[in-house]
Order: structure tokens, then sequence, then C-alpha cells
């Protein structure tokens, strides 16, 4: 597990990181999806064919890595925390993270 502020997370994300609207609608909803390409999974696959690569290991029933972010990881958007709760392979072989808003704690 580990915990990332925005800053963090955009150095890890490429050169196309969740914007300021992006993390205003993530904190109204309580939650976000953020999409990840192929590329910024790192994984290693066979260069001459990697979507037979793919196949196979999920043939295999084997997931690929998770990529920059792992279930359980914390992201920190001003004030507000999110947590990773699931991580999507994509056909393509990108990630899909669904990140909850992390309730506040009571001093009481």
């Amino acid at each position: 597990m580990k915990r990332l502020g925005r800053a963090e997370l955009a150095e890890l994300l490429g050169p196309h990181p969740p914007s300021d609207a992006f993390w205003s609608r993530a904190i109204d909803a309580k939650r976000a999806v953020i999409g990840v390409a192929p590329e910024v999974v790192g994984e290693e696959l066979d260069a001459e064919n990697p979507e037979r690569a793919r196949r196979n290991r999920r043939r295999r029933g084997e997931r690929g890595p998770d990529g920059p972010l792992s279930t359980g990881d914390i992201v920190d958007v001003g004030d507000h925390s999110f947590v990773v709760v699931a991580v999507e392979e994509t056909k393509a072989g990108g990630r899909r993270y669904r990140l909850d808003l992390v309730e506040p704690r009571s001093d009481e």
C-alpha cells in the first residue's frame, strides 16, 4: 500500500493526469474511475504479438501487473482522500482503477 499526493500520481500517470474538474466531480460523486493505457502499466508482453500474450495469460487465469496503482493505495486530493478499491485489466492491456472517497474521521 502506498499513499500518493496529486503531484505524485500525475508523475505516475504520464502526460494526461486527472484534472481539477475530474477531482471536483469525484469528490461530489464520492467515487471515480481512472483509466491508464498499457504503456503506463509497463507490462512486459510478447513484442511480436502482445494480444496473443494477453490471451494466453487470461486463459491460464493469470492477471497482469496492477500498474501504477494497486488495491488499497490512497490518493490524497487536498483535504480529501480516495482509496483504490478495484483494479480491472482492459482488453488492450491498460487498467481501470476504481476509487472511493474515504469518509473523514470523526473525533467523537
